[in-house]
């Protein structure tokens, strides 16, 4: 499932030169990682880390490259350049990618879901504090105490 909510567009952010993969293709990652798993509170260089991680698969894989040069050229083939839409239009070009082009979609979307939520700077972030079983779970463990869900 495709979330989305209103993310402003983002600047290009480079965490160092891409090796295999455009600027563009980059930043087209970069709006698509964001577009799937959005979080306002999160800066560009939490979602680099995901287009780094499928650039370097891209500089030792000749098909991931393939795979993602040709997914980022369906991307721009819905209606301009993917990054410069707005998230309406990035997110419904998503559900259709999602169906026809699963091998690249299903690749960016495992990155993204291991680079966002593996990444321990970012359990901080959201207030999860990591396995419980060696703690003794997490019932008894303040359960409920994150404080940035809404309020129902």
């Amino acid at each position: 499932m495709i979330l989305g909510v209103g993310i402003p567009m983002a600047a290009p952010v480079a965490a160092g030169p891409l090796k295999a993969l455009s600027e563009h293709e980059g930043h087209s990652l970069l709006m698509m990682a964001r577009t799937l798993f959005p979080h306002d509170f999160l800066g560009d260089s939490y979602y680099m880390n995901v287009v780094n991680s499928i650039d370097a698969k891209a500089a030792s894989d000749a098909k991931a490259k393939a795979t993602v040069q040709s997914g980022v050229q369906i991307l721009d083939s819905y209606g301009g350049k993917f990054a410069q839409l707005d998230e309406r239009s990035r997110t419904s070009i998503l559900q259709s990618v999602e169906k026809t082009k699963a091998d690249f979609f299903g690749m960016v979307y495992g990155e993204t879901v291991g680079g966002l939520y593996g990444n321990q700077e970012i359990w901080k972030i959201l207030g999860f504090e990591g396995s419980s079983t060696e703690k003794g779970g997490y019932i008894n463990r303040g359960f409920n105490d994150i404080n940035w869900l809404p309020k129902s």
